[in-house]
């Protein structure tokens, strides 16, 4: 199964690549202080965006093993849209994994957790960040 995460371009947390929820230790400090980025923590505690530890989200959880993921590019997107930019100017950008199906649980919104030692990078891309994507799902 492929699985797409937003994760930062060379920081690390926990060796893998750190997603934008990741540690604020774990991220560069232009990260923490980017306001678009901050506004987009805050929301993202919705009922659209639930924590894998919100029953909301049917993930049940994560553990330290784990990562979040998409089961689509168009769930990541739909997922950080009005922030891609923001993510991109940060040094983010789209990790795309190779798991084995067992290795993936899929909640709501298209959101997943993985296994990250199971995962297999194929390919990292840029944020797409072309006036057609984002209205899409603005």
């Amino acid at each position: 199964m492929l699985v797409w995460r937003i994760a930062h371009e060379s920081a690390e947390h926990a060796n893998f690549p750190a997603g934008p929820y990741a540690c604020s230790d774990s991220l560069p400090p232009a990260v923490n202080q980017n306001e678009r980025l901050n506004e987009m923590f805050e929301s993202h505690c919705d009922r659209e965006h639930p924590s894998p530890y919100n029953p909301a989200s049917t993930l049940g959880g994560i553990a330290r093993h784990e990562r979040c993921g998409f089961d689509s590019r168009e769930s990541l997107y739909q997922w950080f849209a009005n922030y891609t930019e923001a993510l991109d100017d940060a040094g983010f950008c789209v990790f795309v994994y190779d798991l084995p199906d067992h290795a993936v649980r899929i909640g709501t919104f298209g959101q997943v957790v993985f296994d990250k030692y199971e995962a297999i990078e194929r390919k990292r891309e840029p944020l797409d960040l072309s006036p057609a994507q984002l209205p899409l799902f603005a």
